[in-house]
């Protein structure tokens, strides 16, 4: 079943000298023109299920609450309905999934640790004599917080140690 949104739809409104609407002229496509008169344009705007407006061939356009729409297998103004509903529940859930996503991202970038200062790595450096505290090793070696960032842990040289990456991988997320 197939309904394809209207983009090219145009009203225009006719009034007499009075300024009260006598017809409204809805250009659908290039060369495709219904006219209404007053009452059926006032029933067509305060309807609250879909409304044929007319036939194009083989297509029929239909006007609903979210806009203009094609169709052209023949369906009934319940069936327009229920695709526009199928369709506005989707557009509704797409953007409730892309609200979490982005939400989801916005905790992470919120998450993201300040790094050291550059000070504060030079003072806990030569305090730990550029070694594992707990194994002596000299390679593979990283700044630890005592207590974990995730935890509450700062970037003070207190909260600090360097541990090779072997013992630090083994104390993990754990207060030291």
């Amino acid at each position: 079943m197939a309904l394809r949104r209207a983009s090219s739809v145009s009203v225009e409104q006719h009034t007499n000298w009075l300024g009260r609407l006598r017809q409204v002229d809805i250009h659908a496509t290039r060369g495709v023109t219904f006219t209404l008169e007053r009452g059926q344009w006032l029933a067509l705007e305060a309807a609250a299920e879909p409304v044929s407006v007319g036939e194009d061939g083989a297509r029929v356009l239909w006007h609903t609450a979210d806009g203009w729409f094609w169709e052209d297998d023949g369906l009934d103004a319940e069936a327009v309905a229920l695709l526009v509903w199928d369709r506005r529940r989707r557009r509704d859930g797409q953007l409730d999934r892309l609200r979490q996503i982005r939400a989801r991202e916005e905790q992470v970038e919120g998450a993201r640790r300040e790094r050291i200062p550059p000070e504060v790595r030079s003072f806990v450096w030569e305090r730990d004599r550029g070694s594992c505290v707990a194994c002596g090793a000299e390679d593979d070696l990283q700044f630890d917080h005592l207590i974990p960032v995730a935890r509450g842990g700062g970037n003070a040289a207190e909260n600090l140690q360097i541990l090779c990456g072997p013992c630090n991988r083994q104390k993990s997320d754990r207060i030291a």
